[in-house]
């Protein structure tokens, strides 16, 4: 029997916990690097935004920001290794080395800081830009004040231009708010309801006085509405991040907090990346397994370079020989299809090809039972769910480029190319 072979494979259940124990301990390195990504990126204050202003800054700043980006580069780089790695990354090692370079990182950072802090002191344009910012930020504290100050004076004559100061700094408030805050888009739709109806009351022909009433009644209507927004999105943020620790090594990005509108929708989809864990990680233990058993009996991985066209999901080529392979394909419900398929610079079969494929179907004859043993060894047990006797009927051959192309290519190139096993799993 040595047709197409169809088993279903399946993890045994040992080292399924060794697996998911070992993916909770990238889960968590994973975590604890994208916190070190954000300490460093907040790491340099507004101050030193207003200081690159300043030309006998500027070099000293671009320094700091030179060390914080060098570590942010580095940190990335560790947190990919961590989102691609498997069961054998060593992570107590990324662990100390992530730890040691932010550590290195505040120490360079703060001697810069320090230096640039006592430049700035004795500078005049930075202080001038300094004061400019916080008069900017005084006045904007006054017509807040004003804004939520529904005690109205009638002895006070308000203006057109009055009007219209106070609704820039609403709009200001506003437009701050729904940019820097996480929320949903069921909270942005409400705040822009409030919008709608500050137009309507600036559009209307009523007196300035009374725009200024009805604007203060929206911005009070608007302070309470952040209130409750702010409190249902404190609770959504800690489910949503608990969501993203779950998608860590997923191959699509995780949907942003602004795709969720509660806080059962993220549960939801919390349960949902668990279960995709477990399928995720026992499809590659399995991927894996079968390329290290069938590197053992010797058959080499088909570069996908060398073939014509792209191999399909999850498909893998084995070389027997310069003219056969064993193709493999794993499936996303883990059922695992291995055939004998003829590999040339055409798909023609001839008479001769097709007795030599039927022939090396009925060597794999021999071979498969104990590709299966070897598996099951390493845990992962396939259950026949249709072996075919061997035939000509299911003789395919799969084409590579032609030999101009690969003439192309230097000697040396094509040593190297045959002698690397680099195995060329399709996502």
């Amino acid at each position: 029997m040595s047709g197409p072979k169809v088993d279903i494979a399946e993890v045994r259940h040992q080292e399924l916990m060794k697996l998911a124990e070992a993916r909770e301990g990238r889960r968590n390195l994973s975590d604890k690097i994208q916190k070190l990504i954000n300490q460093v990126s907040n790491y340099i204050g507004s101050d030193l935004d207003l200081m690159m202003q300043d030309e006998l800054l500027r070099p000293n700043c671009e320094h700091i920001q030179n060390l914080q980006n060098d570590c942010l580069k580095e940190l990335k780089r560790m947190l990919s290794i961590v989102k691609s790695g498997n069961e054998m990354l060593n992570v107590e090692e990324l662990t100390a080395k992530s730890q040691q370079l932010v550590i290195k990182f505040n120490k360079d950072a703060q001697g810069g800081l320090a230096l640039v802090g006592e430049l700035a002191k004795s500078s005049q344009k930075f202080q001038e830009i300094k004061a400019n910012r916080q008069q900017l930020e005084q006045a904007k504290k006054k017509q807040i004040v004003r804004l939520s100050n529904t005690d109205m004076d009638s002895d006070i004559e308000v203006s057109d231009a009055d009007v219209e100061e106070l609704v820039e700094t609403f709009k200001g408030e506003l437009s701050e708010f729904m940019t820097s805050s996480n929320m949903t888009n069921k909270h942005k739709k409400s705040l822009l309801l409030i919008n709608q109806d500050i137009q309507e009351v600036m559009e209307s022909g009523i007196p300035a006085d009374r725009k200024e009433k009805r604007i203060k009644r929206l911005f009070g209507d608007f302070q309470k509405m952040t209130s409750l927004v702010k409190n249902e999105i404190a609770e959504m943020e800690y489910l949503y991040a608990e969501y993203l620790k779950e998608c860590f090594d997923q191959s699509s990005p995780p949907l942003q907090m602004r795709d969720f509108n509660s806080k059962k929708e993220i549960e939801d989809a919390i349960e949902d990346a668990k279960e995709n864990a477990v399928t995720n990680v026992s499809k590659d233990y399995i991927k894996r397994q079968i390329d290290e058993v069938m590197k053992k009996h010797g058959y080499d991985i088909v570069r996908s370079d060398m073939l014509a066209e792209a191999n399909q999901s999850g498909q893998v080529l084995y070389g027997v020989d310069k003219d056969t392979a064993i193709n493999v394909f794993v499936s996303d419900e883990n059922q695992v299809t291995m055939r004998v398929v003829g590999v040339g610079f055409d798909s023609n079969i001839s008479e001769a090809e097709g007795e030599r494929l039927f022939q090396q179907q009925c060597a794999f004859c021999s071979m498969h039972p104990q590709i299966t043993a070897e598996l099951a060894m390493r845990g992962v047990i396939l259950h026949t769910k249709k072996h075919m006797p061997p035939d000509k009927k299911f003789n395919k051959k799969i084409q590579t480029k032609t030999k101009s192309d690969n003439q192309t290519m230097s000697r040396a190139k094509r040593e190297l190319k045959r002698t690397e096993l680099k195995t060329i799993h399709k996502e």
